[in-house]
């Protein structure tokens, strides 16, 4: 059985058995994660503006880095992060205003959201050896698990999925070609509508700063 023509091209692109290996390395991730919410709310929906506060969490999960060539790799990661959402309950509740999914009881509580997401991300590193700067990007794929202290109920209507992109950058830290650990800024904007309703649409965000241990 002969292989196939793009694979025959990947091979062929890759530097040479020596110094490429399928598998880079591996390792553990955790950091802070901020979750925030983008709101779409038409000229005649009665909802107030809300505005845009970050709800600190934590992130923390593994990667695998597969193609080990000079300047390109790819990851395969998944975590569970702790996120969160945006509402001002206060001013709902001094708006008087009834919204199909939104409630006006008094404000307290620390909304929160959970999800574990999969991504996949091309990773482009500008050298090999000491302190490497590098940027990542690909496609992310989220699922809810979890919600906790939502005075609104609004979160009983979020959906139990999203897809966006994960943008990064980061420093990686490589001695005798062998990386130890790195530090990454991530940014995540949510391509699906987190919740719908009439007059108004949400698609979460987040920000995550992570630290990531090689094995």
């Amino acid at each position: 059985m002969k292989p196939h023509p793009i694979v025959l091209l990947f091979l062929l692109a890759l530097p040479s058995p020596g110094r490429a290996q399928m598998i880079r390395g591996w390792g553990i991730e955790g950091g802070a994660s901020g979750g925030y919410q983008l709101l779409s709310i038409t000229s005649a929906s009665p909802v107030p503006a809300i505005p845009h506060v970050i709800r600190w969490g934590f992130s923390a999960g593994g990667f695998v880095e597969f193609l080990n060539m000079p300047a390109l790799s790819l990851v395969l990661e998944t975590a569970y992060a702790q996120r969160g959402r945006i509402v001002t309950v206060q001013e709902v509740a001094a708006s008087q205003i009834q919204t199909p999914g939104l409630s006006t009881g008094p404000a307290g509580g620390t909304p929160r959201l959970d999800y574990v997401h999969v991504a996949m991300l091309v990773k482009l590193r500008a050298w090999r050896l000491g302190f490497v700067p590098y940027a990542d990007i690909g496609p992310r794929f989220d699922f809810l698990v979890g919600r906790a202290e939502d005075p609104t109920h609004l979160l009983d209507n979020f959906k139990r999925s999203d897809v966006g992109v994960t943008v990064g950058a980061g420093i990686e830290i490589i001695t005798r070609r062998r990386p130890v650990v790195s530090f990454e800024a991530r940014w995540f904007p949510g391509f699906s509508r987190a919740y719908s309703a009439p007059g108004l649409t949400i698609r979460n965000q987040s920000v995550d700063l992570l630290l990531l241990l090689w094995l």
